[in-house]
C-alpha cells in the first residue's frame, strides 16, 4: 500500500536524516518519481522539511523527538487531531524571534520541563476546555456581567473579548503571544497573522448588532507598527469612523501601570477626547487590542453617549486578563 511505503520512508528519514532521494532509492528500490510523490505528501502534512537546493537536497523529520507522539501508524488520526488543536491554540518563539507553531514546538516545550508530550497534550486539551467554557458558540467571551459588578454605572451596551492573555501552566495564549511579539519587534507579518485570526469575529459583530460606525482606542505608546492601524487597513471598513484622541498632560501614563480603579477612571477621563461633535450614528463598535482597564472603555462610552454621538456602544478587545485588573508589564 502507498501509505505503508510512505510511513516506511518517514521512519527511514526519522532514523537516518539527513537523507537524500538517492538514499531512499537505494533503501527501497523504488523510482525517484514515486519517492517524490511520497515526500511531497509528507511535506504537506508538515512531517518533514528539506534543506538545500537541487541537486543537493536533504530531508529531515520535523523534529527528532516526533517519535514519542507518533505511537503506531494506526494512531495517525489522533495525531492529526492533536496537531489541529495545537495549530489553533499554541505558539511560541525561538531565541532569534522565529515563530514556532504546532506539534514540534509543543514537544520542545515539554522537553524543557521534563514532561511527557503524550500525557501533556491531554492535560493541555483539558485546560483549553476549561477556559473555552467562557466562550460562546461564536468564540466570544462576554464581559458584561463582570463590568456591571465593577462599576456603579455602565455606559457600554455589550462587551466582548476573543481570548485571555494567558491560561494556567501554559502561559500566553496564541493571540496574546502573536500580539506581544508583533508589538515588541514591529513585525508586520505577525500583526497580519493576528488580523487573519480575528477579522471574521469583527465582521460577525458588525452583522449581528447592525453596526454602522466604529472607533479604535488610541495607543499609549508610539510604535512603528500599530496593530489597530493595520486592522483598519486589513478590514477596509465601509463604516463611519469616530476619531478618538489620547492626550497626556505630561508624560504618558498607561492604564496597566495603575492599580487603583479610581486612578484608572480619572486617567481615562482626562486622556480620551472626542472632537467630532457632529458625528451622529446608531450603533458604534469600539475596538482595542488588549484590555488593561475597563475604566478606559467605560469612560469613552460615557463621553460618546453624553454627546449623543451614538445610541448604543459595543466594544471588542482581542485579549483580556483572566484575573481582574491584573497588572502586566510586558508591553
Amino acid at each position: 500500500m502507498k501509505t505503508d511505503t510512505r510511513e516506511k520512508i518517514f521512519w527511514y528519514i526519522n532514523e537516518y536524516s539527513p537523507v537524500a532521494v538517492k538514499d531512499i532509492v537505494e533503501e527501497f528500490w523504488i523510482s525517484k518519481q514515486v519517492i517524490h510523490k511520497h515526500l511531497n505528501k509528507l511535506f504537506t502534512e508538515d512531517r518533514i522539511y528539506k534543506v538545500g537546493t537541487p541537486p543537493k537536497v536533504y530531508y529531515f523529520p520535523n523534529t527528532t523527538v516526533w517519535i514519542p507522539l507518533m505511537g503506531t501508524v494506526g494512531d495517525w488520526d489522533d495525531i492529526q487531531k492533536n496537531r489541529e488543536i495545537l495549530k489553533e491554540n499554541f505558539v511560541d518563539f525561538g531565541a532569534n524571534g522565529e515563530v514556532k507553531y504546532w506539534m514540534e514546538w509543543f514537544i520542545r516545550w515539554c522537553e524543557k520541563r521534563n514532561l511527557s508530550a503524550d500525557k501533556e497534550i491531554e492535560t493541555y486539551k483539558k485546560t483549553l476546555k476549561k477556559y473555552g467554557w467562557y466562550k460562546d458558540k461564536d468564540g466570544f467571551i462576554d464581559g458584561m456581567a463582570k463590568m456591571q459588578q465593577t462599576f456603579d454605572e455602565v455606559f457600554l451596551d455589550k462587551i466582548f473579548y476573543l481570548d485571555f492573555y494567558s491560561i494556567e501552566k501554559y502561559w500566553k495564549t496564541l493571540l496574546w503571544n502573536l500580539m506581544l511579539y508583533a508589538k515588541q519587534t514591529n513585525n508586520k507579518e505577525l500583526a497580519h497573522n493576528v488580523l487573519e485570526i480575528i477579522s471574521g469575529n469583527v465582521y460577525k459583530l458588525i452583522d449581528k448588532y447592525d453596526i454602522d460606525s466604529f472607533a479604535f482606542i488610541p495607543p499609549s505608546i508610539d510604535r512603528k507598527i500599530q496593530l489597530m492601524d493595520e486592522l483598519k487597513k486589513w478590514l477596509n471598513f465601509d463604516l463611519k469612523e469616530l476619531k478618538l484622541l489620547k492626550i497626556f498632560k505630561d508624560k504618558p501614563v498607561p492604564q496597566k501601570s495603575l492599580n487603583k480603579k479610581s486612578d484608572r477612571i480619572i486617567n481615562a477621563s482626562q486622556t480620551i477626547f472626542i472632537w467630532d461633535n457632529k458625528f451622529k450614528w446608531k450603533n458604534i463598535l469600539l475596538i482595542d487590542d488588549a484590555v488593561w482597564s475597563w475604566a478606559t472603555l467605560n469612560e469613552t462610552a460615557k463621553k460618546i453617549k453624553e454627546k449623543n454621538l451614538a445610541h448604543k456602544v459595543y466594544w471588542l478587545a482581542i485579549v483580556w486578563s483572566y484575573k481582574w485588573f491584573e497588572v502586566i508589564n510586558e508591553v
